[in-house]
């Protein structure tokens, strides 16, 4: 399946003027596009003041950048704008691809202009890429890489889809979206919520503030919230689980499994076991089920733990 979806990614990459995505912008918006053949494993790095980055896998040899300028509502074309108030690089060096922006200021460190144009970067890649890429303001994405990946925003949303390497995501502010990651993944955002589905391997999830929504779990996971609640569905139940929040409630449904090791600790704990072994209290169980095995570990100061199948 995972072939066939990168065919029909990279026949799409073929018309990249045809291409939409949610940002509502097309490929024919972009004010420049370069492409340079690379290897099946480059280095990709980039970086922008205010816009978003996107960065896609394939299965092709050749990195292209499409640049996007946004002012207002519109996206504008070298006709529209110079860019004199920028530095921008996009550009080749070695089996590195680099697409910068930064903004020209002046002496006295205030920018130049008052105008606020935006540069976006949208990236195909191939899938063995290692990618990093920041922004102080835009959301940020990446979809389809089977090599390093970094991610990190100041302000905006981190989304990340199909990842099977390592993956570090940051967000100062905003939310953060992950579908089918498998490899070892590292995602912080200090307000935002974190909703993960089809996640394996090694993961651990961290949020200053916000909710946590976890399904189709099987990863060694470590999940923490400040203050919000935690709702977790696993699909497998091979590996430890450890989630914990200082003011919210947890929501757990685990699959029939007849062994397992348990650590609920709340004002309340809710749930009904069978065979089960160990120090049953209202706010704390803890012992093992059948024969034990993993450790399904959830802790909440404020809060209550509930836990079904």
């Amino acid at each position: 399946m995972k072939m066939i979806q990168n065919s029909i990614k990279y026949l799409i990459l073929g018309m990249p003027f045809l291409a939409l995505t949610a940002f509502g912008q097309s490929s024919s918006d972009a004010y420049r596009v370069e492409t340079f053949s690379v290897s099946d494993s480059p280095r990709v790095e980039i970086r922008t003041s205010g816009g978003f980055i996107e960065v896609h896998g394939n299965d092709g040899d050749e990195v292209i950048v499409e640049m996007y300028v946004r002012y207002g509502n519109r996206y504008l074309k070298s006709d529209d704008t110079d860019l004199s108030n920028f530095e921008i690089t996009i550009e080749k060096r070695g089996d590195r691809v680099v697409a910068e922006a930064r903004s020209i200021r002046s002496r006295s460190g205030w920018f130049i202009s008052g105008r606020t144009e935006s540069i976006s970067f949208r990236l195909y890649v191939p899938e063995g890429a290692e990618v990093e890429g920041r922004t102080s303001g835009g959301n940020v994405s990446a979809r389809n890489i089977s090599n390093k990946v970094y991610l990190s925003t100041s302000g905006g949303r981190v989304t990340a889809t199909d990842l099977s390497g390592r993956a570090e995501l940051k967000t100062s502010g905003g939310t953060l979206q992950l579908t089918d990651i498998d490899g070892v993944l590292n995602a912080r955002t200090s307000g935002g919520s974190i909703a993960a589905s089809g996640i394996n391997g090694t993961a651990e999830l961290n949020t200053s503030g916000g909710n946590i929504t976890l399904e189709k779990i099987s990863a060694r996971m470590i999940a923490r919230t400040s203050g919000g609640n935690i709702r977790a569905e696993l699909s497998e139940f091979k590996e430890n689980l450890e989630l914990s929040t200082s003011g919210g409630n947890i929501v757990i449904r685990v699959p029939e499994q007849k062994h397992y090791n348990l650590d609920l600790r709340g004002q309340r704990v809710n749930t009904t076991l069978e065979n089960f072994t160990g120090e049953f209290a209202r706010n704390r169980i803890i012992g093992k089920v059948g024969d034990g095995g993993p450790l399904l570990s959830a802790r909440t100061s404020g809060g209550s733990v509930s836990i079904s199948n």
